[in-house]
């Protein structure tokens, strides 16, 4: 990590001002590091203590500067530049992924040469020694992009399979409100006692929806190992359900899911509720606000050979049909996203039911 007070004089800098940009870039790409490295633009160093955020004033676009780059440096170098509020604030941060080396100029810019690999020793940039970079082009050999390998499992851990046999509900009227059968009280009972206990009115309402996710339930979870010799920091999948037969389908995070409604109500009930909803996993996310949902699941830096375990997903379609799963690994070492696709095929029928027949079904199933 590199800190840097000022913007750089980019927009309307000399070649010596530019140069400075690109010298900072190569170093850092040529670091010896095992991770994902940063310049942070707006911050004054002040190590041991933290840095303090004095904010940049002029704004550079991403594509210029990846155009200015990679028009100079060998072989292409994958990074990324972002700008951001900070406590009120413009910060900008230049992140470069760790990625084979050693990078070079194919010609003499400003203040740097040309064929010269640079490289950042502690908090200064000097010029790599011929056995030095011939080491770092040793040790990435075979790098590349991290290699990971991603399964899909059930919530038994077993590998998912590609077909399902479901039923799916559909309510032909809204539900009533649930209410118990009371005894005739006479005149020597006792006061009735109105405590914690309260009828859940919404108690066949809330079965019939329990009931429906239930039956048409796809609950999975990914498990993403990385099979290379690097570590990847940062990874995340993003996952998206396309129901190629027009069936209407849905994403939910497996601790969305609603637990086996009770008839009566009890202030011990809400109580755990807001336990549970206050431990919800933070990791995994299903993103509703565009035109496709996104379910968006962060798995951490992962160690070479290390595995990580998402929480469940919910895919819950409403129909049988072909779905087509599609998901994107990103990760901090990765220059693009890897992206595979797995289908589902589910079966089985529809079956409409009204408020009698939900609960001649519902009462068979126990009987059984």
């Amino acid at each position: 990590m590199d800190f840097k007070s000022a913007q750089y004089r980019f927009n309307s800098g000399t070649e010596a001002d530019k140069s400075e940009l690109l010298k900072d870039i190569l170093a850092i790409a040529n670091s010896w590091r095992e991770g994902t490295c940063y310049i942070l633009l707006g911050f004054k160093d002040q190590r041991p203590h933290p840095a303090e955020v004095v904010g940049i004033q002029d704004s550079i676009d991403d594509s210029r500067i990846q155009q200015f780059v990679n028009s100079k440096v060998k072989p292409k170098l994958t990074f990324r530049y972002e700008e951001h509020l900070y406590e009120e604030r413009t910060v900008g941060i230049i992140i470069i992924p760790k990625q084979k080396r050693p990078f070079y100029l194919a010609s003499a810019y400003g203040k740097l040469k040309s064929n010269v690999v640079y490289v950042r020793r502690g908090s200064s940039t000097d010029e790599a020694e011929p056995v030095e970079t011939i080491a770092m082009a040793n040790e990435d050999t075979g790098h590349g992009n991290p290699k990971v390998e991603l399964v899909l499992m059930t919530p038994e851990n077993k590998e998912l399979p590609s077909t399902f046999a479901h039923t799916y509900l559909q309510f032909t009227e809204e539900f009533p409100d649930f209410e118990r059968p009371r005894k005739p009280r006479s005149p020597f009972d006792p006061p009735e006692f109105v405590g914690l206990d309260r009828d859940n009115r919404d108690f066949w309402r809330e079965y019939g929806e329990y009931t429906r996710l239930n039956q048409a339930l796809i609950a999975l979870r990914f498990v993403l190992i990385n099979r290379s010799n690097v570590q990847l920091s940062n990874s995340k999948l993003e996952v998206t359900v396309e129901a190629m037969d027009s069936q209407p389908v849905q994403m939910l995070a497996g601790s969305d899911l609603p637990d086996e409604p009770k008839p009566t109500w009890n202030i011990s009930n809400h109580l755990y509720l807001q336990e549970v909803l206050a431990k919800k996993d933070v990791n995994l996310k299903v993103d509703e606000s565009g035109r496709t949902p996104i379910c968006h699941i962060r798995l951490g830096s992962l160690l070479p050979g290390e595995q990580a375990r998402s929480e469940l997903l919910a895919i819950l379609p409403q129909a049988p049909g072909r779905l087509r799963l599609g998901v994107r690994v990103l990760g901090g070492e990765l220059t693009t996203p890897i992206e595979e696709e797995h289908l589902i095929e589910t079966t089985g029928k529809v079956l409409s039911l009204d408020f009698e027949g939900y609960k001649k079904s519902l009462f068979a199933e126990r009987g059984r």
